[in-house]
């Protein structure tokens, strides 16, 4: 098996592969989301598979009166078949060493599983986060159930008042 990092102007040869792989985990219509705040892909293969991949992003965001550099981890998936080897905690791996390196301060994700991700350093998310809700077409502000944070550098640590996510989560 190998993992690669794949940055946003490289990202165009794997959309497909990486398309048909978020589908065939997440179920069908979940396709990569390639915007401005897009940055990298870290992805396992095998024999030329894709058999896990994850996806990061870049975005300014707010709490009081305090800016910070954030990414943000999104499509964590892996094949059913290569589940427990580890491959989650790698990709994450790779996606935190490459959002510390571009000066990000916090790294957060959106876990169906967040007990997955404590190991690689992640917190439970108390912040309520102020965000756009994709689906409902709206601004909405709770705690993300689910919702997790590192932190990447010694900046501001996070408190309890809410995150200005300005915009949507991945």
């Amino acid at each position: 098996m190998k993992i690669s990092l794949i940055e946003s102007g490289n990202i165009e040869a794997y959309r497909d592969a990486l398309d048909l792989h978020l589908s065939q985990v997440f179920g069908e219509g979940s396709t990569l989301v390639l915007n401005d705040e897009f940055v990298c892909a870290a992805i396992v293969e095998d024999n030329n598979h894709i058999v896990a991949a994850g996806l990061a992003y870049l975005r300014l965001m707010k709490q009081g009166g305090n800016s910070f550099d954030a990414g943000i981890i999104g499509g964590i998936a892996v094949d059913s078949e290569y589940r427990g080897q580890g491959l989650g905690k790698a990709i994450t791996s790779v996606l935190d060493q490459f959002l510390s390196s571009r000066g990000v301060n916090h790294a957060f994700l959106f876990a169906y599983k967040p007990d997955v991700y404590r190991s690689s350093g992640y917190t439970e998310l108390t912040a309520p986060i102020h965000y756009y809700d994709v689906q409902q077409q709206r601004w909405n502000q709770f705690v993300y159930r689910g919702g997790m944070v590192k932190a990447l550098s010694s900046g501001q640590p996070l408190t309890d008042q809410v995150i200005e996510f300005n915009g949507c989560v991945y």
